[in-house]
C-alpha cells in the first residue's frame, strides 16, 4: 500500500446503503434519479467537504523524508576522517565522460586521475599497499566498444592493459596478481553479471590462468580473501543459484552459499568481516569465518539504513576496518528500456554521491561529495600517516 492510499484509508468513507446492495444482488435497477436543486446542492457540498478532508489528511501526515536518519555525532566523524591519512578513489561522470577521481578521506581536494575524453574508466580497486589501482576501461564506440582491464599507479601514471573483455577485478593480498571475471559475451554489455569464469593474472610474469572451476558463471563484485584461499562474489542466475553471495575456493571447486540477502560484498582487510548491500536500502555488516568449510556468517546487522526511493550500494571497508565508504542516491524515476540500473558500472546515476559511515554504529555517516555527478564505486587507498 502506498503512502497516499494509507492516508486515504484514514478518512474511513461510509459504506453504501443495504438497500442499494440488495438491488445489485437481485439485478434490479435503481430508482430513476429525480431532479432536485436542494439535493444537488447538498451533494455538491458533501463532495467539497470530502475533498477538503483529503487535503487536510495529506497535510496532517506529510511525506516522510527518504534520507537515512544520521544518528550520533556526525561532526565528530567528519573530524576523524579529516585526520586520516587514507584517500578514496571512485568513478564519476562530471563533464560527460567517466573518469577516476582521488580525494581525501573527508572528500576534499579531488583529483582527476585519468582525463581521457574518449575512454570511460570505471570500477577502481586499490592495491592493499595503496600504491596501485586496477580498473576497467570502456573503449571504442558502437560495435567496437569493449570493456578491458588496466593497472596503473595511484597517481594515474604507468598505465598498462592486462586483459581484454574483463570485468570486476580485485587484488591478491600481496599485490602480486589481479583476479578478474571474463566477459560472457563477445559484444559489449553494461550488465554486471554477464561474466563467465575467474581468471588470475600474474603481474610479474604477465601469465594468465583460469580458475580450476570451469563452471563459474554470472558472478560480479569479486573479492579475494586476505589469506588467498577464498573468492567471495555475488551470483545472479548461475551455477544453480538464483541470486546470492557465494564463497568459492580459490584453488578448488567448492562453492558455498553464505545465505546473505543482497549483493556486492566487500571483505574487511583482516578477512574477518563482510559488508554488503543488504537489499537496495541498507548496508549490512556481519562476522565472517573463512577458517572453516563451509564458511560461516554470524552477528548480522545493518550499519546504514535508508528509505525508498534512496538506495545504498558499493560498500568498501577502510584500511583500518573502522569505516565504510558507500554510494548513496535515488533510484531511477523512469524504467530504462535496456534494463540498465544506476548501480551498474558506467551507467548514469543522477544525484548519487559518496558517503562514509562509522562501521561500529548505525546511521552515523557523512557525505564526501555533494554534486551528484554519478559518484559511485568508492574504494579506499591506504595512507602512511599524517
Amino acid at each position: 500500500m502506498s503512502d497516499l492510499e494509507d492516508r486515504l484509508v484514514r478518512l474511513k468513507p461510509l459504506p453504501a446503503p443495504d438497500s442499494l446492495w440488495e438491488k445489485v444482488r437481485e439485478g434490479r435497477p435503481a430508482a430513476p434519479r429525480r431532479s432536485s436543486r436542494l439535493r444537488d446542492g447538498i451533494l455538491f457540498a458533501a463532495a467539497a467537504a470530502l475533498l477538503l478532508g483529503v487535503l487536510v489528511t495529506l497535510l496532517a501526515f506529510p511525506m516522510e523524508t527518504p534520507a537515512p536518519a544520521q544518528e550520533g555525532d556526525t561532526g565528530a566523524l567528519l573530524e576523524r576522517l579529516k585526520a586520516l591519512p587514507h584517500k578514496v578513489v571512485c568513478e564519476s561522470n562530471r563533464d560527460g565522460n567517466w573518469d577516476l577521481y582521488l580525494q581525501d578521506a573527508a572528500g576534499s581536494t579531488p583529483i582527476n586521475l585519468t582525463k581521457t575524453p574518449d575512454i570511460d574508466e570505471l570500477y577502481p580497486k586499490v592495491s592493499p599497499d595503496g600504491t596501485r589501482i586496477c580498473f576497467v576501461a570502456d573503449e571504442g564506440r558502437d560495435d567496437a566498444k569493449a570493456r578491458n582491464i588496466y593497472v596503473m599507479k595511484l597517481d594515474g601514471t604507468e598505465r598498462v592493459k592486462i586483459a581484454d573483455n574483463g570485468r570486476e577485478p580485485c587484488w591478491k593480498a600481496d599485490g602480486s596478481a589481479v583476479a578478474y571475471l571474463k566477459g560472457e559475451l563477445d559484444t559489449f554489455t553494461y550488465s554486471d553479471f554477464a561474466t563467465k569464469g575467474i581468471f588470475i593474472h600474474d603481474l610479474k610474469s604477465g601469465a594468465t590462468r583460469q580458475h580450476p572451476n570451469s563452471k563459474i558463471l554470472h558472478l560480479y563484485t569479486l573479492n579475494w580473501s586476505p589469506d588467498g584461499k577464498w573468492f567471495v562474489a555475488t551470483v545472479h542466475g548461475g551455477m544453480g543459484f538464483k541470486h546470492g553471495i557465494l564463497a568459492l575456493e580459490a584453488e578448488g571447486e567448492g562453492v558455498y552459499d553464505l545465505k546473505l540477502g543482497g549483493c556486492r560484498p566487500d571483505l574487511s582487510p583482516d578477512g574477518r568481516r563482510i559488508a554488503w548491500g543488504n537489499g537496495d536500502h541498507a548496508i549490512g555488516v556481519a562476522d565472517l569465518d573463512l577458517s572453516v568449510t563451509p564458511p560461516k556468517v554470524s552477528n548480522v546487522r545493518n550499519a546504514v539504513e535508508c528509505k525508498d526511493p534512496m538506495e545504498t550500494y558499493h560498500v568498501d571497508w577502510s584500511p583500518d576496518g573502522k569505516y565504510l565508504a558507500f554510494s548513496y542516491g535515488p533510484k531511477l524515476k523512469k524504467r530504462n528500456l535496456k534494463g540498465l540500473l544506476p548501480e551498474f558500472p558506467g551507467v548514469e546515476a543522477p544525484d548519487w554521491n559518496l558517503c562514509v559511515a562509522d562501521a561500529e554504529q548505525k546511521n552515523v555517516w557523512v557525505a564526501l561529495t555533494t554534486d551528484g555527478k554519478s559518484n559511485k564505486e568508492p574504494d579506499w587507498a591506504a595512507g602512511r600517516g599524517k
